[in-house]
């Protein structure tokens, strides 16, 4: 892989990945899928409920403006419709520690109304995981 660029989103999808796996919420890479992106990963819930993650990572997330916050976020929509899952946006911040990758979720794909919630990758595996246990249940 000679593009800096996509080996560092790579890299970072596959930290993503591990640590959500290693959280109890199975999730691979998905490849490529043409001009229908349906995101960088796919993650499964304890009650078999798939979401699709656009991951976000590199210089590109260091101090970004929220109108890129924005497109981005317009982005996963996208692509939660193109996979017919709920979403989510992960933003693994440029030289900051892995516990502090936020998580964005659209309020209207998880029992809110308008707008998005953030909350950080560790609590948004512990959320994932119990909420959907308790679903199960």
């Amino acid at each position: 892989m000679s593009n800096p660029s996509k080996k560092k989103g790579t890299a970072a999808e596959t930290r993503v990945a591990n640590y959500l796996t290693a959280s109890g919420l199975p999730t691979r890479r998905k490849p490529l899928a043409g001009s229908a992106d349906e995101g960088d990963l796919r993650m499964l819930l304890p009650s078999g409920e798939e979401v699709t993650l656009e991951v976000k990572a590199g210089k590109q997330t260091q101090n970004f403006p929220r109108s890129r916050l924005d497109g981005w976020k317009r982005e996963t929509l996208q692509e939660g419709r193109n996979s017919k899952c709920r979403c989510a946006l992960v933003i693994v911040r440029y030289r900051r520690a892995f516990a502090d990758a936020e998580v964005w979720l659209p309020n209207s794909q998880w029992g809110g109304t308008n707008g998005w919630t953030m909350i950080y990758i560790d609590t948004f595996a512990d959320v994932m995981w119990t909420e959907s246990r308790v679903e199960e249940g």
